[in-house]
């Protein structure tokens, strides 16, 4: 003899509740990765919808040579590093993304100044 109903709708109540904890432990779960998934889409429209970020679109425009060589640009936080080779001295030049005016200029090497 077996001990089983043959009746498909009948449980007891301890598998019951295990039913019940397994529901409410997969609602729980199945809420949580909405919210995050919920999150994830939020951020990605915001980035593509929101703000350009800090430093804002970058303007097109020209930028002088200045009589050299321009041996590397890299350009990084809303400002442009160029570097020129101006009759073999290197010359670093910096410029602000925003306005493409100059806001430093590096001259490495050049002509020896003596100290006294």
């Amino acid at each position: 003899m077996n001990n089983t109903s043959t009746d498909p709708d009948v449980n007891d109540p301890a598998s019951e509740a295990v039913v019940a904890k397994i529901r409410r432990i997969s609602i729980v779960s199945s809420l949580i990765m909405i919210a995050g998934v919920g999150t994830v889409l939020a951020v990605i429209a915001y980035r593509l919808l929101g703000g350009q970020g800090p430093s804002g679109p970058a303007r097109l425009g020209a930028i002088d040579a200045q009589g050299g060589k321009v041996v590397s640009a890299v350009a990084a936080d809303g400002q442009l590093t160029v570097t020129y080779d101006q009759a073999g001295v290197p010359v670093i030049v910096i410029y602000d993304l925003r306005s493409l005016k100059e806001v430093h200029r590096i001259t490495v090497g050049g002509p020896q100044v003596p100290r006294s």
